[in-house]
């Protein structure tokens, strides 16, 4: 008897903590609502726009800050502190000697992708300039602080809350593919509708689940999901089916097969290419940030079970 209520209890409570976060995470968006009622008016723009003027990058950027990031981080606080009582959540940016290496390699691996993918699109034909090739504007500030704000918020609840959580309970492959499964289920409304583009970005789930595995924390997932966002806008494509303010004013003349069509690489072939080769670059520098790890911390020291 006790056995199956100790089965019970690790198949149910990952899904109990959960369930506390979201439901206070709801509660903290529905009291930002009400302190900032002008945030409703643009949650709902938000949500039915399937382009994103340039004049609605600072809403943009509030929503994802106020009713993402900040009642998602108050959630955290409140379901440790008071709820639960326990300390539940592993620390997100723990201290670490190679957190700045983690850091670049995110940022530089999201820049390398998609300027290959660019290049190739180009070399190809299947890309031509619509307008004045090269577009400065200071909405592209804006819009890297949101991808940026949208990059943490996602890493802490799919990478941060469900990878660990489901991982103690439910074993590795498990957690895996239900954190991924959820964090694609939440791309569920981007406009068009793409079950192409959901299995990339559920593909991508198990990519920034594998560099939170290879460095135990979330820098370089944070790092590599902005990065993977940012340089793709940057570089003129669509962000999972939305097209923001971008440095090329592009236009995809490509087979869809291939570039995605109107949801942009990641539901096409290109994508799910992209993932492949950030898959086998996030294998290859956790290989070498453990041999780094190894140099910089020595062996470890002997114990009494090995001490000679």
């Amino acid at each position: 008897m006790k056995k199956k209520l100790s089965i019970l209890r690790r198949f149910f409570y990952p899904l109990w903590v959960i369930g506390v976060v979201y439901t206070l995470y709801l509660c903290n968006q529905i009291l930002f609502l009400f302190l900032g009622r002008l945030l409703s008016p643009l949650l709902i723009s938000a949500c039915i726009l399937e382009e994103l003027a340039a004049e609605l990058v600072l809403p943009n950027l509030f929503l994802h800050l106020f009713l993402g990031l900040i009642p998602l981080l108050a959630a955290f606080y409140m379901a440790e502190k008071i709820f639960l009582r326990d300390r539940f959540l592993p620390r997100f940016f723990p201290p670490s000697a190679l957190a700045h290496r983690d850091l670049l390699f995110g940022l530089a691996l999201g820049f390398f992708l998609f300027a290959l993918l660019f290049l190739a699109f180009f070399a190809l034909g299947w890309v031509r300039f619509a307008s004045v090739p090269f577009i400065v504007s200071p909405d592209l500030f804006w819009m890297a602080l949101t991808f940026i704000v949208a990059a943490l918020f996602e890493e802490l609840f799919y990478r941060g809350l469900h990878l660990p959580i489901f991982t103690v309970h439910w074993g590795l492959a498990p957690a895996i593919a239900f954190s991924a499964f959820f964090f694609s289920l939440a791309h569920l409304n981007n406009p068009p509708h793409s079950f192409g583009g959901l299995l990339t970005i559920l593909i991508a789930g198990v990519l920034f689940a594998l560099t939170y595995l290879e460095t135990g924390a979330l820098y370089l997932p944070v790092a590599l999901h902005f990065s993977w966002n940012f340089w793709q806008n940057l570089f003129g494509f669509r962000v999972s089916g939305f097209a923001f303010p971008t440095l090329f004013q592009l236009e995809i003349t490509g087979p869809t097969l291939w570039t995605g069509g109107a949801f942009g690489p990641e539901a096409g072939l290109a994508g799910l290419l992209l993932l492949s080769l950030a898959i086998i670059a996030t294998l290859l520098y956790g290989n070498y940030r453990r041999r780094s790890l190894f140099h910089l911390l020595g062996p470890a020291p002997p114990t009494e079970k090995n001490r000679p």
